[in-house]
């Protein structure tokens, strides 16, 4: 390990790293062996076979002589880890073997970062355990704790054996370490660095093995000798515990294709979205990756439940909760929440944060999936807080903000097309929210046509012919002639026409996509040079190909994909997702391994480094994962409902997923061959629409879907801007009635596809002449009729 991160008492974290943009090229944790007469060889310097899941990995090595296996494992409901040590002799004679190992014990702070290198320490016989203690409260007065449950150490020392002005240097600070050990312990008196030093000797004979089993902790309980007890005792029933309960989340969550390539990576997602979870002030939260992030994310947060919304509402639920009662006085929500100095802290979104379009685009999907009008009322307040404050940022339908598209860094105020088309989505949602709960009825018209102005203006201002993509401005009001991923994500929210839909996709496929890894997130990759013009923090934007300066993200990978989705090239997207975002995609790419991850090195001229990946396992990585697997093979989400867009590839013979929707759990089957509807049935009821209706009945848990070759029959309701309350066909007089509902004087649009074209069309009982509807022949034979009222 390079890193180690504690979640309890406080988020510190062990690691000698001295510089972000290398810290992988230090180690904080060391092991070496030694067989008879021989050096001692440092082990997993070199490649090991590996098998790694979520939870739980396992790395061996065998050279003729000796057998190497290293386990890592974890604790349920303490703080803490198990390392074990499997050393087999695998000669023809006897040998005495000696393992060290070093684990480094100065600590780093929770956000300020600061080293903390003054410890004391004591030792208890119960398992050989050493305690490094803390006294500062910036680390919450922790205590670090190494209990061994196998092999009895022959010696230790609690010193730390690195020169204390060379503990944060890169390079091989192991090879000065003095391996024989005195049981050295560190007086509170005299503090100084520490460590976890133990040597084991054992003499086996062919065939036989040395296990040594570590346990690694940290607390701020007083009483050790127990605390140490329940370690010893509890810890394989604590690993069988941690391990179940991720694998129970695992096959709860079901989305089934019968590709294994993509259905192996939804159980790695699933994972994923279990085990990234950290305890903060008295809970446990969703966190962004394992050890790198010691702080929660709104942000984070809210992209994974785009996804989860669809098949875990109290996870969602939850998280809203945590938000808000995070938010202050004035309803402003957070950014972020960490432990800094001594204190727990709230960072507040300022008015041109992402987080607030985040915030009510999650919390409307939310209501849309559980229909839970009781627990949104008690978010209305925060919500309307987020829609005021970044509609001050509202400039005659484009929103200014100060960072360069996602970014939460940089400085320089301007017209901004992701933060436009976020704000767009976010007001519809709103607006939805608004219809839901029967709140400011007397703003929906003007907001309405606040919308409409955005959408108009999205497209007049920002979109650059020249670069057939959506642009933005700096202060100065000079174009910024980059390429950002961020506008993609117009396409995905319906705010195009089809044809600049079209248009946006092949830029990007032309200017951002590397087929061998994903989405640039920028081009061209210049921010190295625009340091000061954006009052960048020196190089936090990264040299070329790193980080956010054309790095690869999943969140690219995932809009460019919803985006080929969004123009009809569903083959294409089948093979981008399964290339580019699946486990075993990323592991056959360049430099890749089992990963879904925060960014990868796009530099495709540095063999070294193409492809390689930061932040191996990362939260939302997994959760666009899931959000795109929904969006290809079953549903699309609007504002006002959730359809089904059903898909199969040629040769599949179904798709199976859970549905969350207005309180229900579906069970979701697409099945047949085609791409016409021969039939729907909700718990064995034909329906004419692939709109759900607003409410289901409480019986209802199965869904199947049917598809043809062959004429579709019937017509069926295939996409709405308002709420469905009902549908019913009557097949012998060829007519079908829905009723819809909104909020008065806004615009409805229906679509619907059929064999024939309509003969008429009534709103209310009134004939409606052709200025309101009309019907256009697909290349499928089917008729598209588009209805507006």
């Amino acid at each position: 390990p390079q890193r180690v991160s504690f979640y309890y008492p406080v988020a510190n974290s062990i690691d000698m790293s001295s510089d972000y943009w290398t810290r992988d090229e230090t180690h904080s944790m060391m092991a070496a062996l030694k067989i008879g007469d021989e050096e001692f060889e440092w082990i997993g310097l070199e490649a090991y076979q590996t098998v790694q899941t979520p939870y739980f990995v396992q790395f061996s090595n065998s050279n003729g002589n000796r057998d190497v296996q290293v386990n890592y494992e974890f604790l349920q409901n303490y703080p803490a880890f198990r390392v074990s040590y499997f050393i087999t002799n695998t000669s023809a004679t006897k040998q005495a073997i000696e393992v060290y190992t070093h684990l480094q014990a100065a600590l780093k702070t929770s956000h300020t970062y600061a080293l903390k290198n003054k410890a004391w320490s004591t030792y208890f016989e119960e398992g050989s355990s050493l305690v490094i203690n803390y006294e500062e409260d910036e680390l919450a007065r922790a205590k670090l704790v190494l209990t061994n449950t196998a092999l009895k150490p022959s010696s230790f020392s609690s010193q730390s054996g690195v020169k204390e002005e060379d503990y944060t240097v890169q390079g091989a600070w192991w090879e000065e370490v003095d391996t024989n050990l005195h049981s050295e312990l560190i007086e509170k008196d005299d503090s100084g660095p520490a460590a976890f030093r133990y040597r084991y000797v054992q003499e086996l004979a062919p065939g036989e093995q040395m296990e040594i089993v570590q346990i690694i902790a940290s607390t701020d309980v007083e009483n050790l000798p127990v605390f140490i007890q329940e370690l010893q005792e509890n810890a394989q029933e604590e690993v069988n515990a941690f391990e179940n309960q991720v694998l129970r989340y695992v096959q709860e969550n079901t989305f089934v294709t019968g590709d294994s390539v993509l259905d192996h990576s939804v159980l790695w997602a699933n994972a994923i979205l279990d085990v990234n979870r950290h305890f903060i002030d008295g809970s446990m939260q969703p966190m962004p990756c394992p050890a790198q992030y010691n702080f929660y994310f709104t942000h984070d947060v809210l992209l994974t439940d785009l996804a989860a919304v669809n098949f875990d509402l109290n996870r969602v639920k939850n998280d809203l909760e945590f938000i808000v009662s995070h938010a202050d006085e004035n309803y402003i929500i957070p950014h972020a929440f960490y432990w800094k100095d001594d204190h727990f802290q709230t960072e507040l979104a300022p008015t041109d944060n992402w987080n607030h379009f985040w915030f009510v685009i999650v919390s409307a999907s939310y209501l849309r999936h559980s229909g839970d009008t009781a627990f949104l009322q008690r978010l209305y307040p925060y919500l309307a807080k987020s829609v005021h404050d970044f509609s001050t940022h509202n400039k005659n339908g484009i929103i200014y903000s100060y960072r360069p598209d996602w970014w939460d860094i940089a400085r320089n105020f301007g017209p901004r097309s992701y933060t436009t088309i976020l704000a767009s989505k976010a007001l519809r949602e709103f607006q939805y929210i608004s219809t839901e709960l029967g709140n400011n009825e007397d703003e929906l018209v003007q907001r309405e046509k606040e919308i409409k102005q955005m959408q108009t203006a999205l497209n007049d201002e920002l979109w650059d012919d020249r670069q057939g993509y959506l642009t933005n401005y700096f202060e100065d009001e000079s174009q910024d002639e980059h390429y950002y991923i961020g506008s993609l994500l117009a396409s995905h929210y319906g705010l195009l026409s089809n044809e600049r839909s079209k248009q946006l996709t092949s830029t990007a496929e032309k200017v951002l996509v590397d087929p061998n890894i994903g989405v640039y997130t920028v081009y061209p990759m210049d921010f190295q040079n625009l340091i000061d013009y954006l009052k960048l923090n020196g190089n936090e934007a990264g040299d070329p190909h790193y980080y956010i300066n054309g790095g690869v993200w999943p969140h690219g990978n995932a809009w460019y994909l919803l985006s080929m989705i969004e123009t009809g090239d569903l083959e294409g997207a089948y093979e981008f997702i399964k290339n580019t975002m699946t486990v075993k995609g990323i592991m056959d790419s360049p430099n890749g391994y089992p990963a879904m991850y925060e960014y990868r090195v796009s530099d495709k001229n540095d063999s070294e480094v193409y492809g390689k990946i930061d932040k191996p396992q990362f939260t939302w990585a997994a959760g666009w994962y899931l959000y795109g697997l929904y969006n290809l093979f079953g549903i699309r989400e609007t504002e006002w409902n959730i359809r089904f867009s059903p898909y199969l590839m040629k040769g599949q013979k179904e798709v199976r997923f859970d549905l969350t929707h207005s309180g229900n759990e579906l069970d979701v089957t697409i099945s047949g061959i085609g791409k016409n509807i021969e039939l729907l049935e909700l718990q064995g009821n034909k329906i004419n629409s692939l709109v759900l209706p607003d409410r289901l009945d409480e019986s209802i848990k199965k869904v199947k879907i049917k598809l043809t070759e062959g004429i579709q029959t019937e017509p069926f309701l295939t996409a709405l801007s308002g709420k469905l309350k009902e549908i019913n066909y009557e097949s012998n007089k060829s007519s079908l009635h829905f009723a819809v509902s909104s909020f008065i004087n806004h615009e409805l649009k229906a679509v619907l596809i059929s064999a024939t074209s309509p003969s008429q069309v009534f709103q209310n009982g009134r004939l409606l002449g052709n200025e309101n509807w009309n019907s256009i022949k697909d290349g499928n034979g089917k008729f598209q009729t588009t209805v507006t009222f």
